[in-house]
């Protein structure tokens, strides 16, 4: 009886989405929980940081800055090193920078699957904080970090089509 349950706990865990992710890489662009940011997440010595790439304007707004009154265009925001959890997954812990108020928190990532990307950003203990959900991004960049609104809802619009290839 033991052998049967552990024979299906690790058949749960080889197709989980968590398990299925759990070798893969974080690197490549992320927009935000909100939609109004695009990260990417690139190697940085042994570590991988997050730096703003892109920030979703309307024609009129003014490029965010940071507390610092420095645009956030090309700031980074997170530094984490990798690390195995206890389900064997690779994690990375490090801190997150607030760039509207300079404020850094705890944060842990880790893939949950290709297309989600949790952070959670705590103090102390990761019981005290907030998980956001990140999505890849595969739209259109700039070099001043300015995306347009529509740019980000057609992206959004063509995910949420569905897939009519191969239908009669």
């Amino acid at each position: 009886m033991f052998r049967l349950g552990l024979v299906a706990l690790l058949g749960f865990a080889l197709v989980s989405p968590a398990a299925r992710a759990g070798g893969a890489d974080p690197t490549g662009l992320w927009m935000t929980a909100s939609h109004n940011a695009i990260v990417q997440i690139a190697p940085c010595g042994a570590d991988i940081c997050g730096k703003i790439v892109g920030t979703v304007l309307g024609p009129n707004d003014p490029t965010p800055t940071d507390w610092t009154g420095a645009p956030q265009c090309g700031l980074t925001i997170f530094r984490t090193s990798p690390q195995t959890n206890d389900d064997g997954q690779t994690v990375w812990n490090g801190t997150i920078l607030d760039p509207r108020n300079g404020s850094q928190y705890d944060a842990r990532i880790s893939l949950a699957s290709a297309d989600q990307l949790e952070l959670r950003g705590y103090i102390g203990l990761p019981l005290f904080g907030e998980t956001q959900t990140w999505t890849p991004y595969d739209g259109p960049l700039t070099a001043n970090c300015r995306l347009a609104p529509s740019q980000i809802a057609d992206l959004n619009k063509t995910r949420s089509a569905p897939n009519t290839m191969g239908a009669s």
